[in-house]
């Protein structure tokens, strides 16, 4: 510290001894405000004594107001700075809090071969999952709609909300529904697409390619979509024993197409089954399948039919002998 810091912190605190005041007033600075009370002091005899004190007084005032204008300074901006480091701690605290807020889990349930999975939605809804499927769902839904996703099958019992539709969300179509009971069977890999209603209403839009459409569903109504060729099909069936499965934990068929039953039966087992779509569309079955294996299933279609089967490698093929 040099010598004019220690006598000005010394003034500030009015601890000089004696010796050192002597030794200030010497010194330049005493000797410019010395000389400038003379220059401006009236020609009267009382006044030309000097006033030692009152030029004592005047430098510790001037150090003094030169010190808390620094300080003043240096609070200003200190605090500028810590309001500014304020706001954006407060805006950052928001964001994040908005984020927690807004921040909403997604759920991935699947099912394996020969495998159900039964799934409690947030909003009560229960959906029943067919083999070899995947639904993904919110953990609360927190929008205008209802939405989940679904590859595969299921079986939706959807809890009522009249203000808040339940989507279903698959790649060619969309179910919507208010509160109802209905199937959707919509596997990525395969030509058709299904949709059957077992009460209530649901309005289906249908999104394959260029072909959109919006379709209302009745109880008992089947909506099947060909992706192949964009054609769309209505039909009555018996809802109740259609999804059968979800009850049974089994698949259950009663006089349907092969068109319907084979790819349930891929699904069910892993293995492909390729088979002529005249051939699937002409013949009817019902049968249920518990733990037989597919060879044994198919040895049954045999016996009970012109149809036959056969091994191809480690997929099997269905076939007419002429």
């Amino acid at each position: 510290m040099t010598v004019n810091k220690i006598y000005i912190k010394k003034i500030l605190n009015n601890s000089m001894n004696e010796t050192e005041k002597e030794k200030l007033h010497s010194g330049k600075l005493f000797s410019n405000v010395l000389e400038k009370q003379w220059e401006d002091a009236q020609d009267a005899t009382a006044k030309d004594k000097t006033d030692m004190n009152r030029i004592w007084a005047k430098i510790q005032k001037e150090l003094w107001e030169s010190k808390q204008a620094k300080t003043y300074e240096y609070y200003k901006i200190y605090s500028i700075a810590a309001s500014i480091l304020l706001l954006i701690g407060i805006g950052c605290f928001a964001w994040i809090l908005s984020r927690d807020q807004s921040s909403n889990t997604m759920f991935v349930a699947t099912s394996g071969i020969q495998n159900m999975q039964s799934i409690l939605l947030p909003d009560g809804s229960q959906v029943q999952l067919g083999p070899g499927s995947k639904l993904v769902y919110p953990s609360e839904f927190d929008g205008k709609t209802r939405e989940v996703k679904l590859e595969g099958q299921a079986f939706f019992d959807v809890a009522k909300d009249k203000s808040k539709p339940f989507v279903v969300k698959t790649k060619d179509m969309d179910v919507t529904a208010l509160g109802t009971a209905f199937e959707v069977f919509s596997y990525e890999m395969e030509n058709s697409i299904e949709t059957v209603l077992l009460n209530g209403k649901v309005k289906v839009d249908l999104l394959h390619g260029n072909h959109k459409r919006e379709v209302i569903l009745n109880p008992n109504d089947k909506l099947t979509l060909s992706r192949s060729d964009a054609r769309i099909s209505i039909e009555k069936v018996n809802a109740t024993k259609y999804s059968d499965w979800r009850n049974l934990g089994i698949l259950s068929f009663e006089n349907e197409k092969l068109s319907m039953i084979i790819p349930r039966l891929e699904k069910w087992y892993g293995q492909k089954i390729f088979c002529q779509k005249d051939l699937a569309n002409t013949y009817r079955f019902t049968f249920k399948v518990r733990n037989e294996s597919l060879d044994r299933i198919l040895y049954m279609l045999n016996n009970s039919s012109p149809i036959k089967y056969r091994k191809a490698g480690d997929n099997y093929e269905l076939y007419l002998i002429n």
